[in-house]
């Protein structure tokens, strides 16, 4: 088996697209997307930014403004069912990396595509670990790797050793 890094590589090497909706799809699936968190933190944003009440910015354009970027397969999440959730390391909504099926939603060029490579090898979220770069996720593979589980500890650690 590959380790992340190499399954990483290849995902980056490989052509990558969004979900592409029919039209009645996509009325659908914009109305939902202005439901969510994200979309309402991110109005918020610029509307702090731009010194404006959160109200008087369109709707239509800052969904357009989230879902121009090409980072993330929006559409996809939101035909697989996708939900977000908010990060305890920056209290913001974010939604994974892929879905139930392993279909990436992140563009290979996603600032943060790596770490579900990274997550699918540990079960563990690399910020979890303090590993919030490629290069630090990469140093720590090279230096502690393989591990099955980073938080396995020893049952039997803890037991008095008695000599015969």
């Amino acid at each position: 088996m590959d380790n992340w890094i190499d399954q990483y590589k290849t995902f980056v090497n490989k052509p990558w697209s969004p979900t592409a909706l029919s039209s009645q799809e996509e009325k659908a699936f914009r109305s939902w997307m202005q439901k969510t968190q994200l979309f309402n933190s991110i109005k918020k944003q610029i509307a702090d930014e731009q010194n404006l009440p959160v109200n008087r910015l369109n709707n239509s354009r800052v969904l357009e403004m989230i879902i121009s970027s090409g980072d993330y397969d929006y559409r996809g999440a939101w035909k697989a069912g996708i939900k977000e959730k908010i990060s305890p390391y920056d209290n913001l909504p974010h939604w994974p990396s892929s879905t139930e099926k392993g279909v990436m939603l992140k563009n290979p060029q996603h600032p943060t595509a790596w770490k579900e490579f990274f997550m699918r090898q540990y079960s563990v979220d690399p910020d979890e670990l303090g590993l919030n770069t490629y290069d630090k996720a990469i140093d720590w593979t090279l230096n502690k790797a393989p591990i099955a589980n980073p938080f396995y500890s020893d049952p039997f650690d803890s037991m008095p050793y008695a000599a015969p």
